[in-house]
């Protein structure tokens, strides 16, 4: 039996400024090693990296359209407005093969599960949580079921653990999955397009993790698996083999953990780290990696012998420079913290990259002061791609946490998206509110702004010229901001929509000024 594993098309959205919270460098490798797992159990299994290939969606019908297979799995990424694309895509895929099996993986289906196959009759089942497993049975399911017309029958046998489905009844059955708890027995995940990997200069990902020791409220990670122990490994030697087989194989030198956390808790975490970075010494591996993590996380004596051992990137979760933003996110990190984890990066030449969330929806001005102060003492607004990040970035409130939990019960008739799997809020502070709107457009208009300072027909000059031109771009951000919030500290007319808006437009005018621009 043939089975199609499906990375669809992340179609681009204008109203929103990046994708990082919404498709989880964690689930990168799901469609990887689903087909691994598949083809250990002698399944044949083809993968179609619509995304990676640059395909349109019209393209992606067009092939899938003339493929002969009985099961498509699809890891669906939620896209904003963009979603519904996703759907009607996936729709006409169906129309050309009735006979198939679509299902649905992935952080977004698996916490509306029950809306999906409520509202989108054509798609088959969902695998709640993790993947691997469940795919595999389904896949054996259906081998069993050769010439059945499995896409207009109701399965009520199918009762396969982590899977959701509609019974003949119109009932939707599941029965939860224990996820995997020995990570090693795991084979390694199937990297198909390598090399077009390598010809677009990405990062050859590697999963050392699954879960994290926190519990953060804006984040779904421990629910998707929902497991009590909330972090679980791959011992040190399983993740070296699998880089010396990569690195020796297909000569790759740079690598990126897609964990949510690279470290585990406590003491053993960091002695699993530096037992990783010992193997990569020892063998005097030439390679270089990156690693996402929490502040409270980063001390010397790990961090050090992972220097030595190649490590050049570290994404930090910051979230906030404001106490009791913190509390709330119940980060269980301070303010020193954030600040310490920074200094010792930097003390060992790392410049980290960062999560912080400047507004959310009990944001006072008094918080958004306390963490652009944090952002100026640290020294962290240095481009203006970063900057933007920094400046706007607003809390998304996703089904799965325990922000969105509160919030649906909190607040009557609350705002969401179609599948109900986000939130749309207004900050309770009502200045705040119209502070962070006003930002965000300002925000927007300096990342439209940024590619253009480095195109032959608008800038000529030297590369030198450039930077200039991004320095001034990025001061006149910061600027911008600092004017605007001390203006909204002492005095604004919220009670007038046209002043804001005005407001806005003259913001943007003039960071188009600065640049060299004549209008917006």
């Amino acid at each position: 039996m043939s089975v199609i594993l499906l990375e669809p098309p992340r179609l681009p959205n204008p109203q929103r400024f990046e994708d990082v919270v919404n498709a989880p460098l964690s689930a990168c490798l799901f469609t990887g090693y689903i087909a691994s797992v598949l083809r250990e159990h002698k399944i044949t299994v083809e993968v179609v990296n619509a995304h990676l290939y640059d395909w349109p969606i019209e393209q992606t019908i067009t092939q899938l359209s003339n493929k002969s297979f009985l099961l498509l799995c699809v890891h669906t990424v939620y896209l904003w407005e963009r979603t519904q694309n996703v759907f009607d895509m996936l729709s006409a895929i169906k129309s050309s093969n009735k006979a198939m099996h679509i299902n649905l993986y992935g952080y977004y289906p698996t916490f509306t599960y029950k809306k999906i196959l409520e509202d989108f009759p054509f798609i088959n089942s969902v695998t709640v949580g993790e993947p691997e497993l469940t795919t595999l049975d389904l896949a054996k399911h259906i081998s069993g079921k050769k010439g059945v017309i499995l896409g207009n029958s109701f399965p009520d046998e199918m009762n396969i653990p982590g899977l959701a489905f509609k019974d003949r009844n119109g009932k939707i059955v599941f029965n939860p999955r224990s996820p995997v708890q020995d990570l090693d027995q795991l084979p390694y995940p199937d990297r198909q397009d390598i090399d077009l990997y390598k010809k677009k200069g990405i990062v050859m990902y590697i999963q050392g993790s699954r879960g994290c020791y926190g519990h953060c409220t804006f984040c779904y990670l421990n629910p998707f698996y929902e497991e009590m122990n909330q972090w679980r490994s791959r011992s040190a030697k399983n993740i070296f083999d699998e880089i010396l087989n990569l690195h020796t194989e297909h000569a790759i030198d740079n690598f990126y953990f897609s964990d949510a956390n690279f470290f585990g808790p406590g003491k053993a975490g960091k002695e699993r780290a530096v037992t990783l970075a010992e193997l990569i010494l020892a063998h005097d591996l030439d390679i270089h990696f990156g690693f996402e993590c929490r502040a409270n996380d980063i001390e010397e004596h790990s961090l050090s012998r992972l220097v030595m051992a190649g490590l050049t990137n570290v994404f930090l979760g910051l979230e906030s420079g404001d106490s009791r933003s913190l509390k709330r996110f119940k980060k269980h990190t301070t303010v020193d913290e954030n600040k310490n984890a920074i200094q010792l990066l930097r003390e060992y030449g790392i410049e980290p990259t960062f999560g912080f969330i400047m507004f959310e929806p009990e944001s006072t001005m008094e918080s958004v002061r306390n963490n652009f102060k944090f952002l100026q003492e640290m020294g962290i607004m240095t481009t203006p791609a970063v900057t933007t990040h920094l400046l706007h970035h607003r809390q998304t409130i996703f089904a799965g946490t325990s922000d969105y939990q509160s919030m649906i019960h909190e607040v009557t008739g609350a705002d969401t998206s179609f599948t109900n799997y986000e939130i749309f809020y207004k900050i309770k502070d009502p200045k705040v509110e119209a502070f962070s709107e006003i930002i965000s457009h300002v925000c927007k208009i300096a990342l439209s702004l940024i590619p253009k300072t480095f195109t032959c027909e608008n800038n000529t000059s030297s590369a030198g010229n450039e930077s200039s031109l991004l320095n001034t771009l990025n001061n006149a951000l910061v600027t911008i901001f600092e004017k605007t919030l001390s203006d909204f500290e002492t005095n604004v007319n919220l009670d007038n929509p046209d002043a804001m808006r005005e407001t806005s437009l003259k913001l943007a005018h003039e960071l188009e000024i600065i640049i060299g621009k004549q209008s917006i």
